[in-house]
């Protein structure tokens, strides 16, 4: 018998490249990505080093920061806003080789990770990483004066983000390989105290006040060495095989396992749920040099059935009511009560359609005063959200360069540090490989956010679109 789906075409819904079968191509103000989707970011483009994880601002709004973390040399991008409006840049590149020793140059400069804080309108701090050390950089007098985090009894310390205390002169840096916060005090250059935190941190935030410190903690282990492992001898006092999987058991309370010098007891990993993984740390730091950790909130979804990876909370913004925090791995936005330190509420991000899935990975937060909106880099999705934390709803994306880490707000001025800027086209060997970029813009009204958001969909392919059905 002659069927109906013999003669017509039924067509339903599909998703797929946005640029079609169109190659890869790098523009400054929009590219084609090797996936297929676009980038056309809102606002004036200015390039960076590659990787800019941090961002920083000066209070007058007058110069921005990032801190180019790779891949390739690492680097520092300074733009600072001239009398006629435009905004100039300045590059510095970390050496290819380093002589050390830190001399007041930037001789001993290795590179940078994360953490950036403007002091004025010639130096900021910045970490540097695997060094260990955090240095206050003066791009006028091309002078770094460097502090190191391994002093009284800590070694192989690892300097991330950095929140600073202007009016104090107080720095407070993440230490993440020794699980702790280092406070600094800016104008003599000596760490005041240590403060452990949970199991790796990763971004802090203080309150408006000043008298809070809230951390990140992005674990959800804490390693601890093979029992009589000898880096100078690793094949023979280290294990020639992982000693367990993920999760079971033996992960959990550990297990007895052969070395080249015999039998060893493994320890186990724990519970990947304890107060200190995935969550807040909560600090006094009215008194800087003598910090309190008050409690651990924890943040998003816990490890067990359904859910395969801890919440991953890689943003923090505290305003004078509430806490907000990114957890990049569960696209979603944790509010906590400022007073009370408990949660007070979840902010789903979330594409319509695709509700179960899961790679918006909202990172840095930043918040707009005079609205009360809250933004939210979206590194999956090329974008930034605008959040109604009152309604807990997204009112819309704003369209950003490719992988936006940072996001950050003077008055009504937005500006965005995008990891890998307008990507690299296809196989381009002239230039630089790899440069992110620092998108700038007036905040977008309201009634205009509509408009962006259905470009940000577009742009990633998540508007279905019709298809022939394959059936005969």
């Amino acid at each position: 018998m002659y069927s109906l789906y013999s003669a017509v075409l039924v067509w339903s819904q599909s998703l797929g490249s946005p640029a079609g079968d169109r190659p890869a191509h790098r523009h400054r103000d929009a590219s084609l990505l090797p996936g297929g989707r676009i980038v056309v970011p809102l606002g004036e483009q200015h390039i960076t080093g590659a990787g800019p994880f941090g961002l920083a601002l000066s209070a007058d709004g007058r110069t921005a920061l990032t801190a180019n973390t790779g891949p390739g040399r690492n680097s520092l991008s300074i733009f600072q806003l001239g009398r006629e409006g435009t905004w100039q840049a300045t590059h510095w590149n970390a050496p290819a080789r380093s002589a050390d020793p830190d001399d007041g140059d930037l001789a001993g400069w290795r590179g940078v990770f994360m953490g950036a804080a403007i002091v004025n309108n010639h130096s900021a701090w910045v970490s540097e990483g695997n060094s260990g050390k955090v240095s206050l950089f003066d791009w006028t007098a091309e002078r770094r004066r460097a502090v190191t985090l391994d002093t009284a009894g800590f070694r192989d310390s690892y300097s991330g983000d950095l929140a600073y205390d202007a009016d104090r002169n107080i720095l407070y840096v993440v230490d993440q390989a020794n699980f702790r916060i280092a406070v600094i005090d800016g104008r003599t250059r000596q760490v005041l105290a240590s403060v452990k935190t949970g199991r790796l941190p990763f971004a802090v935030a203080l309150s408006p006040d000043h008298r809070r410190l809230y951390a990140t903690n992005i674990g959800m282990f804490q390693y601890r060495a093979i029992p009589g492992a000898d880096p100078k001898h690793a094949a023979e006092t280290g294990l020639f095989f992982p000693a367990f999987g993920f999760p079971g058991a033996e992960a959990v309370s550990g297990a007895r396992r052969p070395t080249a010098r015999g039998q060893v007891e493994v320890p186990g990993l724990g519970d990947p749920n304890v107060r200190e993984a995935n969550s807040v740390a909560v600090f006094d730091v009215a008194a800087p040099a003598t910090p309190k950790l008050l409690t651990f909130v924890r943040t998003g979804l816990p490890f067990g059935a359904g859910v395969h990876g801890g919440s991953s909370p890689c943003g923090i913004l505290a305003t004078a009511e509430y806490v907000f925090v990114a957890n990049t791995n569960d696209d979603s936005i944790t509010v906590i009560d400022a007073r009370t330190n408990q949660v007070s509420g979840e902010i789903p991000l979330r594409i319509a359609g695709l509700d179960p899935l899961r790679g918006v990975l909202p990172i840095g937060l930043a918040w707009h005063e005079r609205s009360g909106w809250l933004l939210a880099a979206e590194a999956g999705i090329n974008a930034v959200a605008v959040i109604d934390p009152r309604r807990r709803t997204v009112l819309g994306h704003i369209p950003a360069a490719w992988f936006p880490t940072r996001v950050a707000v003077h008055g009504d001025t937005v500006f965005v540090a995008n990891g890998r800027g307008f990507g690299q086209g296809p196989d381009e060997r002239t230039g630089p490989i790899r440069q992110g970029s620092v998108s700038i813009f007036p905040l977008p009204p309201a009634d205009s956010l509509e408009a962006h958001t259905r470009f940000v969909m577009q742009a990633n392919g998540f508007v279905p679109r019709a298809r022939p059905d394959p059936r005969p």
